[in-house]
């Protein structure tokens, strides 16, 4: 939304019986330093003893009340921006089954821990109508949020969808998350598909991201100086993935 994180404080669950205590040393840190990074002071936190590991940070901000940008508001012939690429979700789920190697790991965790600041600060500087996150609905999950807030039609080119080249393989080896199976079921009769779309590319479209980058809406005018930023800040993978083609029903068209 533009918004500008201002505190943040740590959220822990914590099995101590089956997890050294240094790990959770490691843990808050992480979070610390990221907090730090987008401006924030880490004001405290609580930790309370879980049979599962959970950690997160409650953060509080502040925005602008006629500076920001709500996740519905897209107007015909504005085009579509896609900040990083899509697999997360492929991915770390076959490192969990061993399906691929470590070496994906690093691109993996730097997508993950890259901080959405750049591509918010872009966003309010060329003037974006409407603007999601990407996270457990996936891509098309969330356009649906667009769609719907102000009944939009959206034509999503399924080939200038930029993600990690190892996401489809990894789909035709089955390898899926819960998230999913009900994103698919979610999206019934709010998405269509091209028969030139892929069993694989519908796929990853549909699977839940974890830390995705931001989808938004701007003037085709301002695309390009938008697409130049984004890529010299720190999101090289930034493209332009579709358009917004009408307002005669809500719906999104992969082509």
């Amino acid at each position: 939304m533009g918004g500008i994180p201002k505190t943040a404080l740590n959220i822990t669950c914590w099995p101590k019986n089956d997890l050294d205590i240094s790990i959770l040393g490691e843990i808050v840190k992480g979070g610390g330093d990221k907090a730090t990074e987008s401006g924030a002071a880490l004001v405290g936190g609580h930790t309370v003893e879980s049979p599962e590991l959970m950690y997160g940070l409650a953060v509080t901000g502040v925005v602008h009340p006629d500076k920001y940008v709500k996740n519905y508001g897209a107007r015909p012939g504005d085009v579509l921006i896609l900040t990083k690429n899509l697999g997360i979700g492929i991915l770390t789920t076959g490192l969990k089954f061993k399906k691929i190697g470590e070496e994906v790991l690093p691109q993996v965790v730097e997508s993950m821990t890259r901080l959405n600041a750049s591509a918010s600060k872009v966003m309010l500087k060329y003037e974006a109508t409407a603007c999601t996150d990407v996270t457990g609905y996936g891509l098309l999950g969330h356009a649906t949020e667009m769609v719907e807030g102000n009944n939009v039609r959206l034509r999503i080119d399924s080939s200038a969808v930029p993600y990690f080249e190892d996401a489809p393989s990894l789909v035709a080896k089955k390898t899926y998350t819960q998230a999913y199976l009900a994103n698919t079921k979610f999206l019934t009769g709010k998405v269509s598909f091209n028969s030139s779309v892929s069993d694989e590319m519908q796929h990853i479209l549909m699977e839940a991201e974890t830390s995705g980058g931001l989808l938004f809406a701007l003037p085709a005018e301002n695309a390009d100086a938008a697409l130049k930023e984004l890529q010299a800040a720190d999101c090289p993978e930034a493209s332009v993935i579709g358009e917004v083609v009408g307002t005669d029903a809500a719906h999104i068209e992969v082509h």
